[in-house]
């Protein structure tokens, strides 16, 4: 092997090196987005267990008071 096919075997080892390394950045960006991404997850159960225990205090209510 020559010296100009060593430094292009280099060269092309070094472009797909890079392409790896910033697919793999990429990769972490969307999944710490994905990670963020679940606030609203909490907001709806929030809501769905508010609107659960109010319904069970409106019952009890109505028991009692017949």
């Amino acid at each position: 092997m020559n010296n100009q096919e060593y430094t292009k075997l280099k060269e092309w080892l070094r472009r797909i090196d890079d392409k790896l390394d910033n697919h793999l950045i990429s990769v972490g960006k969307e999944i710490a987005e994905i990670k963020t991404d679940v606030s609203w997850i909490k907001k709806f159960f929030w809501l769905v267990i508010t609107v659960s225990t109010t319904a069970i205090i409106v019952a009890i209510f109505s028991v009692i008071l017949r």
